[in-house]
């Protein structure tokens, strides 16, 4: 995957938490998506709603980020 896609599959968590995005880029993707609803800005969104899987992946995502 590249740094492009691994960002997307990365914020794409965050996002069906509705987590709204300051990155101009991220924001305008993930408001193309017919499934985002944002309501959270960062200082108001909980990692809490995390589940295990989600957790798991992300740390996923993140070490192979390192690796490209």
């Amino acid at each position: 995957m590249s740094k492009h896609d691994l960002a997307l599959a990365r914020n794409e968590i965050y996002a069906r938490h509705g987590y709204i995005f300051k990155d101009a880029d991220l924001n305008s993707y993930f408001l193309s998506q017919l499934w985002y609803l944002p309501e959270f800005d960062s200082e108001n969104f909980d990692t809490a709603v995390f589940n295990e899987y989600e957790t798991a992946n992300l740390q996923l995502l993140a070490q192979l980020d390192t690796y490209k």
